[in-house]
């Protein structure tokens, strides 16, 4: 009987060896009292200079549901992504992207769909007349780059081991020839110990890997709250900017009418 129990502990143990993303996603613990539903977060994203700035407003909409709005004040089209959350896998289940226009109108211009619990997932951009790409996605929990990262900020606050380290897998639109999503690989999140950000005390963690080119960087971590403070990587999530910084400018409550003045009020000329 012991060999046998031995044996089938080394059986599980070797399993679990083999599936890093199994081993990944037990990085985190849900817990519904760290989903801060009406919050919402402003930042202005910039390259790591400071320059070529964008606001980006971020809300909890739901208990698995971030909206982030990004706009330029008075500038429309803006963006709205709106994403959904799956805990089981602490990735995106599903995201719209969509363009607001300064008369209220919406465009949607991408969907992606998780199949297989975020083993694949399903792009479509109806804008550019492709038809729907489905793209491999090597690690869960997964993440995009070019969505500044939300949905691992809407992740961090779960850590079971808030001082420890996890890989994760990176995808992204591509912006050049090809096709329309990519799988980028994969990158690690690691602590590096506490810091003052803008007289904030913070967990400041490193991100870095063949997903972010090795070209990574720093998120900061509000240590109270659990929110991004701060990132800074080399790398850039758009070709529009050189770099990647985020940074918080303010944090408020907003219920679901307050978020569309708000949104409708960023759209408007000034004056």
């Amino acid at each position: 009987m012991r060999k046998l129990l031995e044996t089938a502990l080394l059986f599980a143990l070797a399993v679990l060896a083999a599936s890093p993303a199994l081993a990944q996603v037990e990085a985190f613990k849900y817990d519904a009292a760290r989903v801060p539903v009406g919050k919402v977060y402003h930042y202005l994203k910039t390259n790591v200079d400071g320059t070529i700035p964008e606001h980006v407003s971020i809300r909890v909409a739901g208990p698995n549901r971030i909206e982030s709005y990004k706009f330029h004040p008075g500038e429309p089209p803006a963006a709205l992504v709106i994403a959904d959350m799956d805990w089981a896998a602490f990735s995106v289940r599903s995201i719209e992207s969509l363009h607001l226009l300064a008369d209220g109108s919406r465009k949607t211009m991408a969907t992606l769909t998780a199949l297989d619990g975020g083993k694949r997932v399903k792009v479509d951009l109806p804008m550019l007349g492709k038809p729907p790409d489905t793209v491999e996605i090597g690690r869960i929990p997964w993440h995009i780059y070019n969505f500044d990262l939300a949905s691992l900020a809407f992740a961090m606050p779960h850590l079971v081991d808030p001082k420890g380290r996890f890989t994760i897998g990176i995808a992204d639109p591509n912006f050049g020839e090809g096709p329309v999503f990519l799988y980028r690989g994969e990158a690690e999140v690691a602590y590096v110990g506490e810091e003052t950000r803008a007289g904030v005390l913070c967990r400041k963690y490193r991100i870095d890997g063949p997903a972010l080119r090795n070209r990574g960087g720093f998120l900061w971590i509000n240590h109270a709250e659990g929110h991004v403070e701060d990132i800074e990587i080399d790398l850039p999530d758009n070709p529009n900017w050189k770099s990647f910084k985020l940074k918080l400018t303010g944090v408020e409550s907003m219920g679901q009418a307050a978020w569309e003045r708000f949104q409708k009020a960023k759209l408007q000329p000034a004056g």
